[in-house]
């Protein structure tokens, strides 16, 4: 199996949501392209492109829930949002309109279970993580949830991880060992293929 398709393949199995199927037609070319764009947004503290400043506060609110911040950083300071904003301008274009009819039906559930609160920033943290536990079954959770983490745990040099925030969370030093020689039985294949095509180019 080749690399790319692998890639795709866990994409979709760690999401179980439209955003993974969306990927895996966008290809991972697309998805580095937009996570180095991300990167740069975050740098540069750019306005938000596709999402309005009041998507972004809902967006940042809901990213911080998922993977918080305590005594060590979080969605925030990965700077997720900046994910968000540039997928919604390219792979995920199509998907910009139908989630924030999703992030609208996410907001009445939120007034309704919670009278006074307006959305979802209006709540204290411990209502939002019982509101999320709520929906968490929901494609709209399950896209914010993909999206948080493809924000956060791609690789630096691409986009999101921030500072290699990502990577430090789950105690890695540098990119995952898999990626490098010696490689594990399940790219075996790959390295053959690869070494096949070295020769053939010869």
């Amino acid at each position: 199996m080749r690399s790319d398709a692998l890639t795709r393949r866990l994409f979709i199995q760690g999401s179980g949501t439209i955003a993974g199927s969306m990927m895996m037609r966008a290809g991972i070319p697309a998805f580095v392209a937009v996570s180095q764009a991300a990167c740069t947004a975050k740098e540069e503290v750019a306005a938000f492109e596709n999402l309005t400043s009041t998507e972004a506060r809902e967006i940042v609110a809901i990213a911080a829930r998922i993977l918080p911040t305590t005594d060590t950083p979080g969605a925030t300071e990965a700077g997720a949002v900046y994910f968000f904003d540039k997928a919604f301008g390219s792979f995920f274009a199509r998907m910009k309109e139908p989630a924030r009819g999703m992030l609208a039906g996410f907001q009445s559930g939120v007034a309704a279970a919670y009278p006074g609160a307006e959305v979802f920033s209006d709540l204290a943290p411990a209502d939002q993580d019982e509101y999320l536990k709520s929906v968490e079954q929901t494609p709209f959770f399950q896209g914010a949830r993909f999206m948080t983490m493809a924000g956060v745990f791609g690789m630096s040099m691409y986009g999101g991880n921030r500072d290699n925030i990502g990577w430090k969370l789950v105690g890695m030093d540098g990119p995952p060992h898999a990626w490098a020689h010696p490689f594990g039985y399940y790219d075996t294949e790959y390295a053959s293929e690869m070494q096949g095509a070295a020769q053939d180019g010869n």
